[in-house]
Order: structure tokens, then C-alpha cells, then sequence
């Protein structure tokens, strides 16, 4: 085991500490700098027991199985899903925007807890596909559609549009003719926009003036006859999927779209990319997605290609959502399944599948807190508890299991 902190000088500063202790009983006296000392121990201490979680969960899994339970939320108020999403944003902590198949755009609000929504009615008169949505500033909302609209929603005040839906000003920016296929945000108010097989422009956005300009128009004709799919995999790179089953990590530097790597990895089209987070944050495992259960992992610093341990899915993966070392897989059959990382490490929990409901969307609200959504607009809360904290640590009774 490796850890940040030197073992032995932290055993020694300890050592250290309990003399001092023994020493300021016989003396009646608290040493000037004792509790600083303690409070500097104490961090060190939280930040050893924190390396040690994954060591845990890896090695002796059975002293805190993971568990999941699945929370009914309570819909409030007369609103409702129609069918399911094709994008959504979220605004702050509480607030999303949904963007339905059937060209409906609504606002939903959950509660702190996490057990109850509320959605507005549908916006009206505005019926588009939105494919991808993103926050321009607090009060702005810039949104793309199917057929090339750019629109921008504005509110003072999101929450608002609840009790009155007129809060919320709509307005149109123009529009690109050969319409949008996967969009992605590369730079502050710069999108990466796919208009084509392989064609792709820049876009910049005036949030001002409510106007956007072509900032450069992109061919990679010569790499890839097609591009299927197209994702922000971290800080550093892009990912694009062919439909050879290559996958392309590229860079977006000085207005140029650098294709650093091309890597040949499914014998399919790679239909989905995404990225899953680990527990330090980091996004460097790339997930792709073909067709007939085919999948792939792909880990950007060591350049390699992963195996998933106990890959037993039932269908074939369509969506995934990934938060700080835990991911929820969703399948076509609407099966849910768990993904856990441990030491760099991901696996197929096992223990947890579902199809008691038809699953068509997961939101990830936390690593621990999944919002689900079935085919008739009805909300779950997978809610899932693992070795994820030193609380959870301190509190676990370890000389009992290792008597067993």
C-alpha cells in the first residue's frame, strides 16, 4: 500500500503526542501547542483513512457491502413526463431543464432532499427537438435544436417560472441549415458543433448581443468517413467515435481540432461516447458504445484499452451517468446496473440489477443519489450506499469482523 503520508512519521508523531498527553496529566497542565499538535494529527490521520477506502472496499468487501435502495419521489403539482428525454441541463443544485423526445421543454424543481419534484408546463408555443443545452451565464440558457435553431431562454429568476411561466423570455439567435447531430461545449462560449458525416463548425456565442459567429469550419473527410458519435472525455481531450469502431482523441487549440490519436477498438459503429469519474474527480477512463452488447473502456493515461470485470449486461448499454467513482448503466431491455471503481479499477456490481420498472432516463444528482425515470414520467431515487466516507469507517466494528 502506498499512501501521501509517511506511515512511519505519522507513528512517530503519535507516539510523540500520547507522551506529551502523558505528560501534561502528571503535570496538571495543558501544553501550550497540544492542540494544535492533535489537530494536525487528526488531518492526517482522516487523509491515511481516506486512501484506505478503496483498499477496503477491494479487499474485504463483505465488511460494508454496498447497498442500494430505490425511493419512490413524489411529483407534486399537475405536470408531468410524456415520454423521455433527449437532453437536459441543470441550472443550480434544484433546478433542471428537460427537453423531451416529444419537442416538449419543461423545468422541474426537486427538493433538498431529494424525494419530491415539481414540473412546470410545458413552454408554449415552442416545439423543438432539443439535442443539447447549455448555461451561458446565471440568467441565460443557450439551447440547440435537431434542425439547426439556436435559442437562448432568460430569467431573473429560474425558479420563478413555477408559479408563472411568462418569467422566462424566449429568443431565437438564427439558424445553421444542415441542422445539428452532437454538440459539445470546448471552450467558454465555444461549441463544437457536428453538422455532418464529418462535418463539424465552431461556433462562438455573443451572450450580450444574443448572436453567435462561425468561427471556423471543420473537414475531417480524410480521417473518418463518418463520425457517429462525439464527447468532452476530460480538460485535455475529445473523443470521437467512428463508424469503423475507431475512436479518435483529439485537442481544440487556437481554433484547430487536432486529432492526436486514432484508435481502432470495436468492429461496430461507436454510437456513444462518455467519460466516467472517478473518486478523486478525474475523468480519464473513456466509455464507449456499439451495437450487440459491444463496449469498450478506454484509460487516456496509460493508453489501453480495459477489460470491465463481470460484464453480464442483459441488453445493450444506451446511457450511462457517472459521479465520483460510481456510474449507473442503463440498458435497452430498461435493466439498471451498477458500475463501482476501486484503486482505478471498475467492476459490475454483482448484487444490483433492476427491471422492475421500464427505465428510460438516470440523472446523476450525486455519487450516492440517482434520479431515475421510467416510460410513464414516473421518478425513482436510486440511492446508493457504499464505503465512501471515513465516517462510514470509523464506524464499522473491524476487530469483530476479523474474528470471523
Amino acid at each position: 500500500m502506498k499512501f501521501s503520508e509517511n506511515i512511519d512519521k505519522y507513528k512517530e508523531s503519535l507516539i510523540k503526542l500520547r507522551e506529551d498527553l502523558n505528560k501534561t496529566l502528571e503535570k496538571g497542565q495543558l501544553d501550550e501547542n497540544f492542540e494544535e499538535k492533535l489537530l494536525e494529527l487528526e488531518k492526517r490521520e482522516s487523509k491515511i483513512l481516506k486512501e484506505l477506502l478503496p483498499y477496503y472496499r477491494q479487499l474485504a468487501p463483505e465488511i460494508y457491502p454496498t447497498k442500494i435502495d430505490e425511493i419512490p419521489v413524489k411529483a407534486n403539482g399537475t405536470y408531468k413526463l410524456s415520454t423521455y428525454l433527449k437532453s437536459y441541463l441543470g441550472i443550480d443544485q434544484n433546478i433542471f431543464i428537460l427537453a423531451s423526445v416529444d419537442q416538449k421543454v419543461q423545468f422541474m424543481r426537486i427538493s433538498e432532499d431529494n424525494y419530491k419534484i415539481e414540473l412546470s408546463q410545458p413552454i408554449k408555443n415552442f416545439n423543438k427537438l432539443i439535442v443539447y443545452m447549455s448555461a451561458l451565464s446565471l440568467d441565460k440558457i443557450l439551447l440547440f435544436a435537431v434542425t439547426g435553431d439556436i435559442f437562448v431562454f432568460q430569467s431573473n429568476d429560474f425558479a420563478g417560472v413555477f408559479e408563472n411561466i411568462k418569467n422566462l423570455k424566449k429568443y431565437k439567435l438564427g439558424k445553421i441549415n444542415q441542422g445539428f447531430e452532437n454538440i459539445i461545449k470546448i471552450e467558454e462560449k465555444k461549441f463544437l458543433c457536428q453538422i455532418g458525416a464529418n462535418k463539424f463548425l465552431v461556433l462562438e456565442i455573443d451572450s450580450i448581443n444574443l448572436s453567435f459567429e462561425i468561427k471556423k469550419r471543420i473537414d475531417l473527410s480524410k480521417t473518418a468517413q463518418e463520425l457517429n458519435s462525439l464527447a468532452k472525455i476530460n480538460d485535455s481531450y475529445l473523443g470521437l467515435g467512428s463508424n469503423l469502431g475507431e475512436l479518435l482523441l483529439a485537442k481544440y487549440k487556437e481554433d484547430e481540432l487536432i486529432i492526436d490519436k486514432k484508435i481502432k477498438i470495436l468492429d461496430s459503429p461507436i454510437d456513444y461516447l462518455t467519460s466516467l469519474e472517478n473518486e478523486k474527480l478525474e475523468k480519464n477512463i473513456c466509455l464507449g458504445i456499439g451495437d450487440k452488447k459491444n463496449f469498450f473502456l478506454y484509460d487516456l493515461d496509460r493508453e489501453k484499452i480495459l477489460n470491465l470485470e463481470n460484464q453480464n449486461f442483459k441488453g445493450n448499454i444506451y446511457n450511462i451517468e457517472s459521479k465520483k467513482g460510481s456510474a449507473i448503466v442503463l440498458t435497452d431491455d430498461f435493466y439498471l446496473y451498477l458500475l463501482e471503481e476501486n484503486m482505478g479499477k471498475w467492476t459490475l456490481n454483482q448484487q444490483f440489477s433492476t427491471s422492475d420498472r421500464y427505465y428510460v432516463n438516470v440523472i446523476a444528482l450525486s455519487s450516492s443519489n440517482y434520479l431515475t425515470i421510467d416510460l410513464n414520467g414516473n421518478f425513482q431515487i436510486l440511492k446508493i450506499d457504499r464505503l465512501d466516507s471515513i465516517e462510514k469507517l470509523r464506524n464499522i466494528d473491524l476487530i469483530s469482523h476479523r474474528r470471523l
